[in-house]
């Protein structure tokens, strides 16, 4: 057992050291050594002698445990009284003892002072494993609360997403609280076929939106093996709103000379979308591998429920459609027909109806077959389309009579357009496998403006009633409804080309 003696040389010099069996003792003149600086670290126990100035012991002390708490100090010296002598051991002295003394009294106290040394390395120990454990248990707790949120926000998410069918729905319902559960700042989705991006921004950052987007969306037209493009205006992103764009080019992930934490996830939407997930913030913290997990179960049900919402979408589309021409059913038709008649009817807006027959169809399928019938129709609804504005609604009334619906169009305005698609049906041969057709077709038009119209039945009777004038006058002709009585057309009021 190594010992260190730090005393005067009278008392180095003393017989007593050599007399303690089992201990070295290694002795130093208190005025060539420092015990701070010098004292080796697996030394247990120190024998100091006290000075002549008690508070010089105390300085001692106080650096010596400040390094060493584990550290026996045994004092040595003259008496010096009861206080003082507390006061040493409250310091954290272990033992004082008056010198001269006898080698079974410095053996006593040593093997005492070791005792209570291990014990002391014991508790600490011990200590330390407790605080260990109570930071384990303190992690673990942590951990568990962040499961428990984690938990909790794909219950509420799931449970949002199936309980919509639209894509824009569910966007929402992830940027309502993903960005705050994992401390992001800025939050991309895009995705193909079609192509759209949505991107949350917590600071409104609209530069760094835009960057984003046309970074997230160029690496879509690479993953997708086509080119993707847009171009529009930023507007600022709020917190709560969405921005929805179509497409653009690349980016690098800095955000101001900042660096930026990135965490990524691709989506397989349904049998042919693809989309990327991309989560960023700027803090020099990477997401962890807790957090990549929630965000791999996220997408997957993200994608889910986009898919879903796509097949929605495909059987509404179709259950709106004319299966033969692609344009609008009559069913479908309500729709901009009630829109439009709602808005004259409240702030007199402007709106047209135009129907239009194909004239002696029937001799086509007599003809030709309804094959041949079914081309001319098809194409016919393709020529419509192609003469009209996005705006317009064009729909197939029934057999071979259609409709458009013109919204801010005046009655000269839809009769100049349907007399511009009645010549260019009459002048248009339709290339069919059995050879071509020429056809022409009757319009009936009727505006909004007109006091009898209140209601959809109305509008479309009346433009019916124009295309039965039409008709009447010998096809091939636009007619406008004029009359304020429900019926007939007045003769003086319809106009018709030849």
């Amino acid at each position: 057992m190594q010992i260190v003696l730090v005393a005067d040389a009278r008392v180095c010099r003393a017989k007593v050291w050599t007399k303690l069996p089992g201990m070295k003792v290694d002795v130093f003149n208190r005025r060539a050594y420092s015990v701070e600086t010098r004292l080796p670290v697996d030394v247990p126990v120190l024998l100091f002698q006290v000075g002549a100035r008690f508070a010089d012991t105390v300085k001692v002390l106080d650096r010596v445990f400040k390094h060493r708490r584990d550290l026996c100090v045994i004092l040595i010296g003259p008496e010096i009284g009861a206080d003082h002598t507390a006061r040493l051991l409250r310091k954290g002295a272990y033992d004082y003892l008056a010198w001269p003394c006898p080698a079974s009294r410095l053996l006593e106290s040593v093997h005492s002072g070791l005792a209570n040394r291990r014990t002391f390395l014991f508790m600490r120990d011990l200590s330390d494993e407790l605080a260990r454990t109570n930071q384990a248990l303190a992690q673990d707790r942590d951990e568990l609360a962040q499961c428990n949120r984690h938990l909790s926000f794909l219950h509420q998410l799931t449970q949002a997403f199936s309980g919509t069918l639209e894509a824009e729905t569910i966007v929402k319902a992830l940027f309502a609280g993903l960005p705050s559960l994992i401390a992001a700042d800025l939050v991309g989705l895009v995705r193909a076929n079609p192509d759209q991006a949505w991107i949350w921004s917590q600071a409104q950052d609209v530069q760094g939106a835009d960057a984003l987007r046309l970074r997230l969306l160029n690496r879509l037209g690479r993953m997708t093996g086509k080119a993707t493009s847009w171009h529009g205006a930023i507007r600022p992103l709020r917190s709560s709103s969405l921005a929805l764009v179509p497409a653009a080019a690349g980016s690098d992930q800095s955000q101001d000379g900042h660096a930026v934490s990135v965490h990524e996830v691709t989506l397989a939407i349904g049998s042919h979308g693809v989309g990327i997930l991309h989560v960023q913030r700027t803090r020099e913290r990477p997401y962890t591998g807790q957090e990549q997990q929630l965000l791999a179960t996220i997408a997957a049900a993200l994608a889910v429920a986009l898919g879903n919402a796509d097949v929605h979408g495909q059987i509404q589309e179709l259950a709106l459609r004319d299966p033969l021409t692609g344009v609008l059913n009559r069913r479908a038709l309500n729709g901009p027909l009630q829109r439009e008649l709602n808005a004259g009817l409240r702030y007199g807006s402007s709106a047209c109806l135009l129907l239009l027959d194909l004239d002696y169809f029937k001799s086509v399928n007599d003809r030709l077959g309804h094959v041949a019938g079914d081309g001319v129709l098809e194409r016919v609804a393709a020529l419509v389309q192609e003469r009209v504005r996005e705006v317009d609604s064009v729909g197939r009334y029934g057999g071979e009579e259609f409709a458009v619906v013109l919204p801010h169009t005046d009655l000269g305005q839809a009769q100049a357009l349907a007399e511009r698609i009645r010549a260019e049906i009459e002048r248009r041969a339709f290339d069919l496998d059995d050879g071509s057709v020429r056809i022409t077709a009757s319009f009936g038009v009727a505006s909004l403006h007109d006091s009898s119209i209140d209601s959809i039945g109305r509008w479309i009777a009346a433009a019916d009633s124009a295309l039965y004038e039409a008709k009447s006058q010998g096809r091939n002709r636009v007619a406008v409804y004029a009359d304020h009585r429900l019926g007939r057309p007045h003769a003086a009021a319809v106009r018709a080309v030849a």
